[in-house]
This record gives structure tokens, C-alpha cells and sequence, in this order.
């Protein structure tokens, strides 16, 4: 196995053989490799994203609003 340095001239040393839409694809695909191994930030909980929103339903308006739209569901579906 080549060492870094030796990789990295291995690699300049092939890219300048190359057309310009093939440097270009090159260019993509490492991009893309480097977006796959990037580590992502941690993504931010929506947790208590309608805290604010001053939506107060009690559990029977959530219970009688679940029942209507289940009513009819087995009626809906055609087999």
C-alpha cells in the first residue's frame, strides 16, 4: 500500500493525464466520497416544537377527532 504523500502524487500526477470533463466526473465523485465520510452535525431535536403555539386540545377532542378520521377507514380501501 502507497503512503499518503505518495498517493496524493500518484493521483495530481494521473488527474493532469486526463480530459477536462473526466477531471470533471473526478472532481464529482470525489466530492462525493468526501460528502459520504464528512461527519454530519447532530441534527436538532423538534422536541417541544409546538410549545409555544398555544394549541390547548384536551384528550377528548383528540380522542373524538381520531375516531372521525378512523370512521370509514376499512370503507375507503377498495380490494
Amino acid at each position: 500500500m502507497q503512503t499518503l504523500p505518495k498517493i496524493e502524487e500518484t493521483l495530481i500526477a494521473v488527474i493532469k493525464t486526463l480530459p477536462t470533463e473526466k477531471q470533471q466526473a473526478l472532481l464529482e465523485f470525489a466530492e462525493f466520497l468526501q460528502s459520504k465520510t464528512t461527519p454530519k452535525a447532530p441534527s436538532k431535536s423538534i422536541k417541544g416544537l409546538w410549545a409555544n403555539a398555544d394549541i390547548n386540545l384536551t384528550e377528548e377532542e383528540l380522542a373524538a377527532t381520531r375516531k372521525e378520521m378512523w370512521a370509514n377507514f376499512p370503507k375507503d380501501i377498495e380490494i
